[in-house]
Formats: C-alpha cells, sequence, structure tokens
C-alpha cells in the first residue's frame, strides 16, 4: 500500500448560519485567514515528507469556500519548492476548463522542478464551474476526450497538429519535456462512462468517500473492463481510495477533535450554486452511468445533514485511535482492491496541531500495519499508459 495526504483546502471562516443554498461571493473572504488556511496545508503536507508517506496530492474547486484553491498547479509548484523526496500531485486539473496545450506546458514544467516526482491528475470539474467559464456543460464529456488526446499528444509527441471539435492546432511542440516518461496521470472516475475511458488508456483511478462497497464495485468494473475490452490486466496500482481520517490516542479524544469540523464540511459540500447560476444544471449523467453498481446501489454518499456517527458508520470519516483505523482501513483496502491510499486528514474548521498530530500517529502506528496490503510493483504504472 502507497499512502498520500490529499485534501480539500477548505475555507474555515463560514459564519455558521451560512449553507450550501447560499449565494457565493467573496463577501465571506478574509484574506489574511486565506493566507493563513495555505500556510497551514503547506506546512501539514510537507510534513509528510519528514512522516515517510509517498507523496501529496493538492485539488482545485472554482467559485466555492468549500475549496479556495483555484489552480492546482500553482499550489503544487509551492510544494514542489519545499520538498524533495516526496511524490507531488493533482487531483486534480480541471481539464475542459483551461487549455489543453497551457495543460500539458505547466505538467511538463512542474515534472522537471519536482525532479521527476509529479503526478499530474485530471478532472471534468462540475457543471456550475462551467456555467460560470461560460462554457457548455452538456459538451463536458467531449471537451475532457478531446482536451485529454491533446495534452497527452503535447506530453508525448515532438511536434503535432491536431483537429477536432473544440481545438483546431498546428505545430506544437511542448518545451520542457517531462522527466518521467510517459508521465504518469490520474483521475477520479465515478461513473461507467468515465470508468471505460479511464480503463481503455490505463489511466488509474480515484474514488473517494463512498462506502466500502461503492470503491470495491468501481474498481471490479475497471479492471473487468481493461480486461474483457482492452486486453489488458489491471491491479491494485491501478485503483486509489480515499477518505476523510483523523487518529488520536484514543477514539473518544479523536471523535471530540474531529466531530464539529467535520460537520462544518458537510455543511458546506454541497457544491452550492454560484451568483450567476439560477439553478442547478442537469445533463451530465446518462441513464446507464451507474449500471455497473452491482452490490452498492442505494448505497449512496451520506448528505450534507448525516449525522456525525452515521458518517463514521459509512466510512466517509474514519477516525479513532491507531488500532481500530488500522482495523478499519485493512477491511476498506482488502475488500476494494485497492493500492494507493489518500488520507484527508485537514478538513474544515479543525485545529492545525490536531491535523500535525494525527498525521504522526498515522505514519508512526497505522501505516506500518498496512504497507503490507496489496502491494503494487510502483508507486503508480508509469510504462503502461499510453494515449
Amino acid at each position: 500500500m502507497k499512502f498520500y495526504s490529499f485534501d480539500e483546502t477548505t475555507y474555515p471562516g463560514i459564519p455558521a448560519e451560512i449553507g450550501p443554498e447560499t449565494r457565493q461571493t467573496n463577501r465571506f473572504c478574509d484574506p489574511k485567514l486565506a493566507a493563513q488556511t495555505y500556510q497551514e496545508h503547506l506546512d501539514e503536507w510537507v510534513f509528510c515528507e519528514e512522516l515517510g508517506f509517498d507523496g501529496a496530492l493538492v485539488n482545485e474547486h472554482h467559485f466555492t469556500y468549500f475549496n479556495i484553491n483555484p489552480s492546482c498547479t500553482v499550489l503544487a509548484a509551492a510544494l514542489i519548492a519545499r520538498t524533495s523526496k516526496m511524490k507531488v500531485g493533482v487531483i486534480g486539473h480541471v481539464l475542459p476548463l483551461r487549455h489543453p496545450v497551457q495543460t500539458a506546458e505547466e505538467f511538463a514544467q512542474l515534472d522537471i522542478l519536482s525532479g521527476g516526482r509529479f503526478i499530474g491528475g485530471i478532472v471534468r470539474g462540475v457543471p456550475q464551474e462551467y456555467v460560470s467559464y461560460n462554457i457548455d456543460p452538456f459538451t463536458s464529456r467531449e471537451r475532457f476526450a478531446e482536451s485529454y488526446e491533446i495534452m497527452k499528444k503535447g506530453l508525448t509527441e515532438e511536434i503535432f497538429d491536431y483537429q477536432g471539435k473544440f481545438y483546431n492546432l498546428k505545430a506544437v511542440s511542448v518545451w520542457p519535456r517531462p522527466l518521467q516518461d510517459p508521465l504518469p496521470i490520474w483521475m477520479p472516475a465515478g461513473s461507467s462512462e468515465t470508468i471505460e475511458f479511464a480503463a481503455e488508456r490505463r489511466i488509474p483511478i480515484a474514488r473517494v468517500w463512498n462506502p466500502t462497497v461503492v470503491f470495491q464495485d468501481a474498481f471490479e468494473y475497471y479492471k473487468e473492463v481493461a480486461k474483457e475490452r482492452f486486453g489488458w490486466d489491471a491491479g491494485p496500482e491501478h485503483c486509489i481510495g480515499s477518505r476523510y481520517i483523523h487518529v488520536a490516542e484514543t477514539t473518544e479524544q479523536a471523535i471530540d477533535e474531529c466531530r464539529d469540523a467535520m460537520m462544518y464540511v458537510r455543511r458546506l459540500s454541497t457544491f452550492s450554486r454560484p451568483v450567476q447560476v439560477p439553478a442547478p444544471v442537469p445533463g451530465i449523467q446518462t441513464d446507464r452511468s451507474f449500471d455497473y453498481r452491482k452490490r452498492s446501489k442505494g448505497a449512496e454518499m451520506p448528505g450534507p445533514g448525516t449525522p456525525f456517527e452515521k458518517l463514521r458508520e459509512t466510512g466517509f470519516i474514519v477516525c479513532g485511535d491507531p488500532d481500530s483505523v488500522a482495523e478499519w482501513l485493512a477491511t476498506d483496502m482488502e475488500t476494494a482492491g485497492y493500492g494507493h491510499f489518500m488520507g484527508m486528514f485537514r478538513m474544515g474548521t479543525i485545529k492545525h496541531e490536531h491535523v500535525m498530530k494525527a498525521k504522526q500517529l498515522f505514519a508512526e502506528r497505522v501505516m506500518p500495519q498496512l504497507r503490507h496490503i496489496n502491494e503494487s510493483p510502483a508507486v503508480e504504472p508509469v510504462a503502461e499508459q499510453k494515449a
């Protein structure tokens, strides 16, 4: 098992009366608190290298206090500058919202700056982000597929032309070339279509938060599609699981330290409407998006009003003393069959010192109990990925 730190860069200063139904404007933002939030996140990620984590990954969203990181490549560059050994990645870059050639250039540059330690994660984003960028969300899948093809060409080919529905390009030659050949790409995948897209291209997939049985269905479908449709064997090294985590000396202490912070996250985590959007935008999923879920029909992610005890029961958050956390995760990892774990240690309003201590306990007393599970041949299957 490989271990990484990952979390949403949630702004911790939203008043209690504000919820996801509130239109999001930056009148709620104190720039000094935002600066402190960035600095504490960076300190927590840098600490992972000292503790022996395999890496740290950052995320990106737009127009929301749930995640105030609008450019994961900027934050990744800051983290690369403060580390020297562990992997640094993004999961991910909202690929259709930026020019894919620029994405290839930034990924290659980050790989050079890191000395070949970079993981380039990509995501489609959510409908509200498209609307505020004046991009039709109904074109999400087409844009993502075309942008991926261009990005991959930029990272792997000397020079290329491209003609597509959204881009017509001439004589593109990306400088600098990445150190890793090819540079590893990861992506979250929840729908049948996205899982199939990733399996065809041998891109490792990530799942976050959901009950174990949802992870299991997604990863088994990915492995099935890889084998039966595309003729290759996917293993645990192609599967990434992620959960909120908090560890303390006792379970009671762990619950006390993270309960309010977790409920703050749940209050904000429904991706609420930016000021330009009068209502949620439908049309992103299809009738077959979740047909693969054989075991997990009805096992949905808990909603914003779910009690803390139910969040623990479903595995949305795993919190407790080191041994109980290790026991829960061991079952999750073995049942779902993933080989990379991204622990989300920072949640909402949790205290910085509690995060640092939780990471230390996790590294010293949880990770050693889990390293042997689903051992994979490499941190990521770099040599297998293709355009």
